[in-house]
């Protein structure tokens, strides 16, 4: 079956993206999708049906933790707690990037 991109009416070729941001906040990594020369990316029914799918599986299996922001000099300081540090593996020793996604949510993420 042959895709037309609806905006530049050229066809598209499915592809694998290494990462896409589904829904906010929510990275999918090794994502098919179609695309076509100019870049322009779609979904077929069924690419859309295992984004869904696989998103929904996250925030089922996500933790989740509210906690207070702390003050160590002049910075601030989030406290990880011992169960989630566990499951990302790391310790005082880690290095992190946070990465800011607007006014109110930033990711961080283990280097």
């Amino acid at each position: 079956m042959t895709i037309i991109c609806g905006k530049c009416n050229q066809e598209m070729q499915e592809v694998e993206l290494k990462e896409y941001e589904f829904e906010d906040g929510i990275i999918l990594e090794n994502v098919k999708a179609m695309r076509c020369p100019i870049g322009h990316v779609t979904f077929t029914e069924e690419q859309a049906d295992v984004l869904e799918k696989r998103t929904e599986d996250i925030k089922t299996h996500s933790f989740r933790f509210i906690r207070s922001i702390s003050k160590s000099a002049r910075s601030m300081v989030i406290r990880i707690p011992a169960d989630l540090a566990k499951h990302l593996e790391i310790d005082e020793t880690s290095k992190v990037e946070m990465i800011p996604l607007g006014k109110k949510r930033f990711l961080v993420e283990v280097k």
